[in-house]
């Protein structure tokens, strides 16, 4: 494992990163308070004060995708660039797999929470690939991971004052 220096919003800390070793993920995040953000084609959308959990794909290896995720001074590309402007990163999960099984983890999200329409889902037919709940989503999350047959993995979790 190589360390990589995580600059989410309002923290600074190593997080394990795996190379080429490619996969799954899900970013789980907070908003402590709503945003209207504009975010690339899906234009202004309403965030609630909640809990999210993010899911993608990193076949190309993670280390990229999530250093990419982790930094703030990156150029918006995907959806999930745009509400990490805002929300705190608590935690990544990870799941190694050479397929993609992004949306069956985001199908097994859909069924116990609300999601943004659109969101992270363009390339597929998902109805989104972001989800909220009231509460930290991490068990959820690791559940839709096991669910898929992938052994989750905590890569990072934000070190809590």
């Amino acid at each position: 494992m190589v360390a990589a220096l995580t600059r989410a919003k309002n923290n600074i800390r190593p997080a394990k990163s795996s190379g080429k070793v490619r996969g799954s993920y899900v970013l789980l995040m907070s908003l402590p308070e709503e945003h209207m953000i504009m975010v690339g084609a899906l234009g202004t959308v309403r965030f609630p004060r909640s809990h999210y959990a993010y899911v993608g794909s990193a076949l190309g290896g993670f280390r990229s995708r999530l250093n990419h995720h982790l930094r703030t001074d990156k150029k918006l590309h995907w959806h999930i660039d745009y509400l990490l402007t805002e929300a705190i990163l608590d935690a990544i999960i990870t799941g190694e797999t050479q397929e993609k099984a992004e949306c069956t983890i985001a199908r097994g999200l859909a069924q116990r929470f609300g999601s943004i329409p659109g969101f992270g889902s363009s390339d597929c037919h998902c109805r989104s690939h972001l989800f909220f709940g009231a509460a930290d989503m991490t068990p959820e999350a690791m559940s839709a991971f096991e669910g898929t047959g992938l052994k989750p993995r905590l890569e990072y979790i934000r070190r809590r004052y």
